[in-house]
């Protein structure tokens, strides 16, 4: 081979093992995926069209799982995000700025903590009989919960659990989105007479949109694919009258305890597209193909 030719193909050849890795363990998943959603069977795959996606869009089960989904990414929404700007905020002032990163630690160790040992610990907090949580209510004369044999209290315990393990990697988010605010314009905003809240409605809030923008993605695309925590909570099943069970979890179950791997992968394809349409929809109320235009 000329030494022309060798220095031609050199750059493909250094970024070729990106590229065999994706279609490895990638595009072929993806492409296979798609195949057995089309077929039925066990020993013998038989076309079977769109038979398995009609399924899915009449199984309560998986309805069921995306509600599950939809009232934890509510509960992150409502109660993590606000707590998570208001802790940045506070942090973010300057009598205790000089001490960010000690608070910066102190938030981030939950989110480095084992899913597992989370489930496993919170399992033990949340018992009706013995749980942390429970005896404190008893000490001032509230009786106990049913935090994981009740269903209407398992998703808001699920909600205490996200708070204690994602309030801290939120509250660096925000942070670091802070450190894009100029003072210039807080110290101008003081001097044309406007008070915190309308500094923080019309300055602060609204150069936070990008770093907000990813927040919400990320609790809402972590909700619907919630797994570890809830599979243990649940007593590795779909907890009271099914009210653990996420979608990830309801995959799972399909392909692997049921071995039904064709309906498996038409749930995943349902699943992706939801969660696109859901993607799309939250670039429409952050106005971010408004602002690509401008």
């Amino acid at each position: 081979m000329k030494p022309a030719t060798r220095l031609k193909f050199a750059p493909y050849l250094f970024i070729s093992p990106f590229f065999i890795l994706f279609v490895i363990f990638g595009l072929y998943p993806i492409l296979y995926g798609l195949w057995l959603s089309v077929h039925s069977g066990i020993d013998v795959q038989v076309f079977s069209g769109l038979k398995n996606f009609k399924l899915v869009l009449t199984d309560l089960m998986f309805w069921k799982s995306m509600w599950n989904g939809t009232q934890l990414a509510l509960g992150s929404l409502l109660v993590v995000l606000p707590i998570a700007l208001g802790v940045a905020l506070l942090i973010n002032q300057p009598f205790i700025a000089k001490r960010k990163g000690h608070f910066a630690t102190f938030f981030f160790t939950p989110n480095i903590t084992s899913a597992v040992a989370v489930g496993i610990i919170f399992g033990m907090i949340f018992n009706k009989d013995f749980g942390l949580l429970n005896a404190s209510l008893n000490f001032f004369g509230i009786e106990s919960i049913g935090w994981l044999t009740d269903p209407q209290w398992t998703i808001p315990s699920l909600i205490l659990l996200t708070v204690w393990r994602f309030l801290g990697i939120n509250i660096l988010y925000f942070m670091a989105g802070l450190q894009n605010v100029p003072n210039e314009l807080i110290e101008a905003a003081k001097i044309d007479g406007a008070n915190v809240f309308q500094r923080f409605m019309f300055i602060t809030l609204p150069l936070l949109q990008p770093i907000m923008m990813f927040i919400v993605f990320q609790a809402v695309i972590g909700s619907y694919n919630m797994f570890t925590e809830a599979f243990l909570l649940g007593n590795k099943g779909f907890g009271p009258q099914n009210s653990l069970i996420f979608p990830t979890m309801y995959l799972y179950d399909q392909g692997f305890r049921m071995l039904n791997f064709n309906y498996s992968a038409a749930l995943g394809y349902v699943f992706t597209i939801i969660m696109l349409i859901v993607s799309l929809f939250q670039l429409k109320m952050f106005n971010l193909k408004d602002q690509g235009q401008d």
